[in-house]
């Protein structure tokens, strides 16, 4: 099967780790795969997964652009399917096949918990668009969620057919059963994690604070990503008292080898359509600590059976769950169980057979299968 995966940039968040990863695991199951990047932002050609190269940029720096390139490529296209990664994706490649009128079978997805349809969008002008975005997404075959809760919430809120949207995880690379015995009596100190972009909604600040709360002197956190708030976040680890253990990597491209050297993971944001690094810590080994925040959080760490979930913007209860992860750390075999969800090869044949019933019948997202 010829396969393109459209994705609106593919720089250092979830998405294009997400992208990257499929990719490749179709490449491996014989699949010819292309990655078809809408537009290039700063920073992306540095900051690419490096694991699948085979890339069309198509650099259209405005919605326009990038729907005239890819009807262009719709009403020539020698590809079986396109799978859309993203709200901007979706919108753009459906108004494409609305557009050039073409038959192109169009799977989307959504990523993102703060979405127009559900009305929890922070560009709220955009919601006078609601009725042309959902004719847009009409032009769309099939819709795949990164949660069941965020599913449901779609749903609820609009009239798609329940039987063409489908709830599927990210997959992560590669996952090991790994478990660092006597966490509490570690006398050199425990290794925190924090990875993402740093911009509020991701509410580092909480977790500087929380860390300044939990640490002892021997302890370091690690914080991962690049964003606008970075001076802010270095300036309260000062404040704290804390700025001699924190350290600020910037953008790591292997965050599984970063991983490896570490004993807890800890995720404090206000909202995560999914988490893409809870399962990657998973998949590390690692005692994994995040916010419970819509919408997949609680379904990544199964309720509180793989990780420690703590309230969202509650100092209090996420130092709990820190302290909790030291002293009564969820033991390997749980946590490769967990892990053991986001395979690639269980993934990626989830995807298949969503792609296989979805081509069996003819429609829209509104029609039944």
């Amino acid at each position: 099967m010829k396969i393109a995966f459209i994705i609106s940039d593919y720089n250092f968040h979830g998405g294009a780790q997400k992208t990257a990863n499929l990719a490749k695991q179709f490449e491996l199951l014989g699949h010819n795969v292309t990655i078809i990047v809408i537009r290039c932002r700063k920073g992306d050609l540095e900051t690419r997964p490096s694991h699948f190269s085979n890339i069309l940029d198509l650099n259209a720096k405005s919605l326009f652009l990038g729907t005239f390139n890819l009807r262009k490529i719709f009403l020539h296209s020698e590809y079986d399917t396109f799978i859309c990664i993203g709200g901007y994706a979706n919108l753009v490649a459906g108004l494409a096949k609305l557009i050039s009128r073409s038959s192109t079978f169009l799977i989307g997805s959504e990523n993102f918990s703060k979405s127009v349809f559900i009305g929890d969008y922070p560009k709220w002008y955009l919601r006078l668009f609601l009725p042309g975005f959902r004719l847009i997404y009409r032009q769309l075959n099939g819709l795949m969620f990164v949660s069941e809760k965020l599913r449901l919430k779609f749903l609820e809120k609009n009239s798609w057919h329940p039987s063409r949207c489908i709830a599927i995880f990210n997959p992560v690379k590669s996952f090991k059963k790994r478990f660092k015995e006597n966490l509490k009596n570690k006398d050199s100190g425990f290794i925190f994690l924090g990875a993402g972009v740093l911009e509020p909604r991701k509410r580092f600040d909480l977790l500087l604070k929380s860390f300044s709360i939990v640490s002892s002197a021997n302890d370091k956190l690690l914080i991962a990503g690049n964003g606008s708030l970075k001076f802010d976040l270095e300036t309260l680890a000062k404040e704290l008292g804390i700025d001699s253990q924190v350290i600020f990597l910037g953008f790591v491209e292997d965050i599984n080898l970063l991983m490896n050297s570490c004993d807890i993971l800890v995720l404090t944001s206000d909202s995560e359509a999914f988490g893409m690094v809870l399962a990657e810590g998973l998949a590390a080994g690692l005692q994994v600590v995040s916010t419970n925040s819509f919408s997949g959080p609680a379904e990544v760490l199964g309720n509180g059976r793989y990780g420690f979930l703590a309230e969202v913007d509650n100092l209090s209860s996420i130092a709990s769950s820190m302290r909790a992860a030291i002293e009564t750390p969820i033991h390997s075999d749980i946590i490769y169980e967990g892990a053991s969800r986001f395979s690639s090869d269980t993934i990626v044949n989830q995807y298949l057979n969503f792609i296989s019933s979805v081509k069996k019948s003819k429609g829209n997202l509104n029609d039944p299968i």
